[in-house]
């Protein structure tokens, strides 16, 4: 199993837009997303997380088209400069 993790790093100024509009989508579409704010991060502003476990790359690959391309989409065209995204894949291992 993957954990497939986005981080969205906003300012302060864009937050509550931004997090609007991404429960709405997470809310609205297939994907068993799951919808976190980090309290602890280094960054300022907010930051939020989105989540899914998946089997498989491919499965990645389906909600980087169908979602977070037009959440990028949507923070260029809204949020320029206030916030950015980064992502990353973490495998669960089993303890010995």
């Amino acid at each position: 199993m993957i954990l497939y993790n986005v981080s969205v790093i906003v300012e302060d100024s864009a937050h509550t837009a931004l997090y609007e509009w991404l429960s709405y989508e997470l809310k609205n579409n297939a994907f068993e997303a799951k919808l976190l704010k980090m309290l602890d991060s280094p960054h300022e502003g907010t930051t939020y997380c989105i989540q899914m476990t998946v089997e498989n790359d491919e499965q990645i690959a389906h909600f980087q088209q169908k979602f977070i391309e037009k959440l990028q989409e949507r923070i260029g065209t809204h949020h320029p400069e206030k916030a950015f995204i980064f992502d990353s894949r973490m495998q669960y291992i089993a303890l010995d």
